[in-house]
């Protein structure tokens, strides 16, 4: 059992875990050997998410006044916590892909901009488009709309320039 000063130290590393978060998700890692949890770090650090398997006390006490406090609900039984550091979906698209793929495990829910989310609702957010999806969509987007309007201005440039030709040659005729 951890002594009082070591369960402030892993209360004090948990809110540093927690700190630059955007998303939390919280999953039952039951059944899952160390060798699979250590292939999901892995995955995750790809995305810029962390796991944490830590108890729930701890984890309630590091989150107890943050944006994160809704985790309180989640965190009942083994847990692992996931932390996204920067596109929300991403984290979520990997835990929810791994943990369909193992066939063990289970999503509790997560947290995202201080309102819990349910296990659909997680899985809702695995399907959005990564961050650099949505940003190419929305470039080119634009990228369109400035061509379109490029073409409008060309198109006037160029029925002006065959009027004033058109005027020229009936004056020249006259």
């Amino acid at each position: 059992m951890a002594t009082k000063a070591r369960k402030q130290e892993i209360v004090s590393e948990l809110k540093e875990f927690f700190a630059d978060g955007k998303v939390v998700i919280v999953a039952d890692v039951t059944g899952l050997t160390v060798a699979e949890i250590t292939k999901f770090r892995r995955k995750l650090d790809t995305v810029d998410a962390k796991c944490r398997i830590a108890k729930n006390t701890l984890v309630k006490i590091a989150t107890d006044g943050t944006e994160f406090g809704p985790i309180k609900e989640l965190a009942i039984g083994p847990s692992a916590i996931i932390v996204g550091y920067n596109d929300p979906a991403a984290p979520a698209k990997t835990t929810v892909e791994f943990i369909k793929a193992a066939k063990k495990g289970v999503i509790r829910g997560g947290v995202l901009e201080g309102r819990a989310m349910n296990q659909a609702e997680v899985k809702g957010l695995a399907d959005l488009p990564s961050r650099e999806q949505l940003l190419s969509l929305i470039m080119s987007g634009l990228d369109s709309g400035a061509r379109n309007i490029a073409c409008i201005f060309e198109a006037v440039i160029r029925d002006i320039a065959l009027l004033a030709e058109e005027v020229a040659k009936k004056n020249e005729a006259a």
